[in-house]
């Protein structure tokens, strides 16, 4: 056993294994106590973490951590929590893009993978199909796996499906019912933005001031993905000028570089608001895919953050700016190379 403060949990089994993946997620991945915001879902997390422990120290390798479905938008950090969870519990996680896993025999190939305690992680789960998911409901119940319709079936050792889905909609009830947590991820505020921009170069050996870190926050809409993605661009900047520390100045020319507004949006984002700005009326998909040369999935993927910023509204006319999106626009002019 570990001692923790005054909480006692069983300690990670030092094998070579374990330590060649600690070595590997260290310098990546910090713990579970180290997460920044999402305090609802840590807190659940946590408390099934001390719960895990306790039963396990009776149970050994025949208890898993509870099968969880992890929802949200893109970005929120889905697959950020499966890795500190793994991390945690001193175990490995597998995983799977749902798209790759198409057929039953792919299915059971992974989870014939996987070992005692080990996290099977399924991006995007929503989009298995219903003969792959059904599959799963033997599997996650009473841990038998069935091969080739074979009336003896292999019984599979105790592990976790974490499932992350954008469209929980899109998911079966009884499927969706069959896992134990239920984790709702959110967009973060502009505060807890920044500390992880902060929590970050810090791990990475960066220097950034928190007024830098908070300016990128502005930029990112809430979404965890999207910030590290400026603070890697301002980085790059940085770097070309042969220095780690990031400055004002380094993001300034980042921002410019790339065309990036004070939302943080790109130079085709900012051309969407401007052709419902010119058209001053509702417009429809297929003109906006055409002015954009890009295909429909793309702007309706684009208009999920315009809607929830209050800057477009939808109807069955098409797309039409708010006031808000045109204060926007008059306030972030494209910027022409």
């Amino acid at each position: 056993l570990k001692r923790d403060g005054q909480r006692v949990t069983p300690a990670c089994k030092q094998t070579k294994q374990t330590q060649e993946y600690k070595m590997q997620t260290e310098s990546i991945v910090p713990s579970l106590d180290h997460a920044i915001g999402q305090k609802r879902a840590v807190a659940v997390l946590k408390t099934a973490v001390e719960a895990y422990w306790h039963d396990r120290s009776k149970l050994g390798d025949d208890h898993a951590f509870p099968h969880t479905l992890m929802v949200g938008p893109a970005g929120v950090g889905k697959t950020f929590f499966s890795e500190l969870l793994a991390k945690t519990l001193c175990c490995r996680v597998h995983t799977q893009l749902a798209q790759n896993l198409n057929s039953i025999q792919l299915m059971q190939g992974a989870i014939m993978m996987l070992e005692p305690g080990d996290i099977l992680f399924v991006d995007e789960i929503h989009e298995l199909s219903p003969m792959v998911g059904v599959t799963l409901y033997r599997v996650l119940e009473e841990r038998l796996l069935f091969l080739n319709n074979s009336r003896n079936p292999l019984r599979v050792p105790a592990f976790c499906l974490i499932g992350a889905s954008t469209h929980e909609a899109l998911l079966d009830r009884s499927f969706r019912e069959r896992f134990k947590l239920l984790l709702r991820l959110e967009h973060l505020n502009q505060d807890d933005i920044a500390s992880l921009l902060l929590q970050r170069a810090r791990r990475l050996g960066w220097s950034i001031s928190e007024s830098s870190a908070k300016e990128l926050a502005l930029r990112s809409r809430g979404t965890p993905r999207l910030s590290i993605k400026l603070l890697d661009s301002a980085k790059r900047i940085a770097s070309s000028h042969g220095t780690d520390d990031i400055t004002p100045e380094h993001i300034d020319e980042m921002l410019q570089l790339e065309g990036i507004d004070s939302y943080g949006f790109d130079v085709v984002e900012q051309k969407y608001l401007r052709i419902l700005k010119d058209h001053q009326g509702p417009v429809r998909l297929n003109v906006l895919a055409t002015h954009l040369g890009v295909p429909k999935q793309t702007i309706e993927m684009l208009e999920a953050d315009f809607i929830r910023l209050g800057l477009i509204t939808k109807g069955d006319k098409g797309r039409v700016l708010t006031p808000a999106g045109v204060e926007h626009l008059n306030n972030n002019p494209i910027q022409e190379w």
